[in-house]
């Protein structure tokens, strides 16, 4: 069977490409390359433009050095803490119960997997639990029994009022008194009726009880009286209240609200940041502090507060004080921002939190779609160009040539920032500014190989059997130099890689795009390039990995250009 005259042109080529064991590596690593790109959907972990963050049993410890995170207990949210006499509780999502066992802690065992919200250690060794559900745990012994509840309810806060009874809030405005002896819950009637979400409690130093909510709102609770509103001067929603021993109060709440009490009067102090506080601790001393959103700490310093560095973005729920001894505990869900490489993450997330792995998987796809489509269009006009002005010469060639002659004078950069001046960074504007400017070279090359291929003996003979111009251009020359073209495509896919990895990083490249030099381009604009190491590293090591393997195949076709080689061979 005969090959058409293209095929058999083609054959020359990829046979020196499979004589040659670097072409041969070069074919194997491209290919791996190219199926990354196609699969890249199914290789990718997660999605490249999902902001990835999770949730965590998160434990900042303040030292000499400030405030630093420990060891995480558990792989779940912590939401509240106490201490008394020696003995120390935290309690957190789905059941989540850890107890101080000497240095550390371990975990316990109680019979519900609701989410707990608050705990309150009692006189005479008591312990309450509250969460979501109605749920309500007494400790019984070295178990917990349930306690069962008159409605289901979203129960924040609990609070002793003595050493038998206790008082709970919830979400809904409910005020429950809780009978631990009994084991029966009260219903209290709220002065307000309207539903709002009552957030902490604790109790005073008179026995009454004050419990804080949304809108500022605030209800105190005398066991012998009933309920009463209680101003305590804001209008915010409240998250938390505690009191000390000797009467100082301190309520945290949201936008930095900061309410402290020193003897029989609310303030409203400055805060040094507006996010969310969500948990607060003072002694009668003067000590304070507040945590809350996004790893903020704040701590007073006797005149005002200070926000204190503890490098870390966990949100943060709770204290838990004991002598100087002091714990902050969440975390609710929060971005992954720079995480390292890890099980979870291959390549580490970059500042937003995103998956760098499954960036660089489908970053493959950009590289690759300018890289062939770039240079098959490079290949294209450059060809066109170059058998036109071979084969006419004269004025024809003048004027083609002399147009090369310009294109070699435009600088490659300051002609794409103009094209995305002119119109708006898209793929299109890549591909254009990298075919508009490199089939210069490609141009001179088949030019230079037709001057000589026109005046052989078969082209005259077609001119002579009356073949046109067009037939005898592309069905006798253009063959012959075919090999030649296959050579230029090899080397122009690896310059459009460079080219649209140059463009991206730049910041010209497409915007809603992920490819290699954008993912570059975003670690220098984080400010993070220098010590994310891995957000810099594979893009640039599949950028020379990918344009290595293509130089390892155009280095086996250069004895089409150069037969010096072959005769070396």
């Amino acid at each position: 069977m005969t090959l058409p005259p293209f095929l058999r042109a083609a054959a020359g080529p990829l046979k020196l490409m499979v004589q040659d064991r670097l072409a041969v590596i070069g074919m194997c690593v491209l290919g791996f390359i190219i199926a990354m790109a196609l699969f890249a959907p199914l290789l990718s972990t997660h999605d490249p433009r999902q902001i990835n963050e999770i949730e965590d049993g998160s434990v900042l410890l303040r030292g000499p050095d400030g405030w630093a995170l420990s060891d995480s207990l558990g792989p779940l949210a912590l939401n509240d803490a106490d201490t008394a006499a020696g003995e120390a509780l935290i309690v957190g999502r789905e059941g989540t119960v850890w107890a101080r066992d000497g240095d550390g802690w371990t975990r316990r065992s109680v019979p519900t997997d609701a989410d707990l919200n608050a705990v309150a250690i009692g006189p005479q060794g008591g312990a309450l639990i509250v969460g979501a559900g109605g749920t309500i745990l007494l400790r019984d012994g070295d178990g917990w029994t349930a306690i069962p509840a008159p409605a289901p309810a979203e129960l924040r806060g609990v609070a002793w009022i003595d050493a038998a009874t206790a008082l709970a809030v919830g979400a809904g405005e409910e005020i429950w008194r809780i009978d631990t002896a009994a084991g029966t819950v009260e219903e209290v009637t709220s002065p307000v009726g309207r539903g709002f979400s009552l957030n902490s409690v604790a109790r005073d130093v008179d026995g009454t009880l004050l419990a804080v909510g949304v809108r500022g709102l605030a209800i105190r609770y005398d066991p012998d009286t009933g309920t009463s509103l209680e101003r305590l001067g804001s209008s915010r929603d409240l998250n938390h209240i505690h009191i000390a021993p000797g009467g100082a109060a301190l309520v945290t709440g949201e936008r930095g609200t900061l309410l402290r009490r020193d003897g029989t009067d609310w303030t409203t102090d400055p805060a040094p940041d507006t996010r969310a506080l969500r948990a607060g601790w003072i002694d009668d001393d003067g000590r304070a502090v507040a945590v809350g959103r996004n790893g903020i700490v704040m701590e007073w310093d006797g005149a005002a507060w200070v926000l204190v560095d503890t490098e870390s973005e966990r949100h943060l729920r709770a204290l838990l004080i004991d002598g100087d001894r002091w714990m902050a505990l969440g975390s609710d869900r929060f971005v992954v921002r720079l995480a390292p490489p890890s099980a979870e993450h291959w390549f580490g997330t970059d500042h937003l939190g995103r998956d760098l792995y499954s960036q660089n998987v489908h970053g493959s796809q950009i590289a690759l779609l300018v890289g062939f489509l770039g240079a098959t269009l490079v290949v294209l006009i450059g060809t066109n160009v170059g058998l036109i002005a071979g084969y006419y010469r004269g004025r024809t060639e003048t004027v083609l040539m002399r147009t090369v002659d310009v294109m070699y004078g435009i600088p490659f950069e300051p002609f794409a920032l103009i094209l995305v001046l002119l119109f708006q960074p898209s793929l299109l504007i890549v591909i254009l500014a990298v075919s508009l400017l490199t089939w210069r070279t490609v141009a001179r090359l088949i030019r230079s190989q037709v001057l000589s291929l026109r005046e052989r003996p078969f082209v005259k003979a077609a001119r002579v059997a009356g073949a046109s111009d067009l037939r005898i251009m592309y069905l006798h020359i253009f063959p012959n130099v075919m090999p030649l073209v296959f050579l230029e495509l090899a080397i122009i896919v690896g310059v459009s890689i460079i080219a649209e990895a140059t463009l991206s990083f730049l910041g010209l490249g497409p915007p809603q795009s992920i490819s290699w030099g954008g993912i570059l381009h975003d670690a220098r604009l984080s400010g993070a390039w220098r010590t994310a190491w891995w957000w810099n590293l594979p893009p640039g090591i599949l950028i020379m990995t990918t344009v290595l393997s293509v130089f390892f195949i155009s280095r086996s076709l250069e004895v089409v250009a150069n037969p010096r080689l072959r005769a070396r061979g």
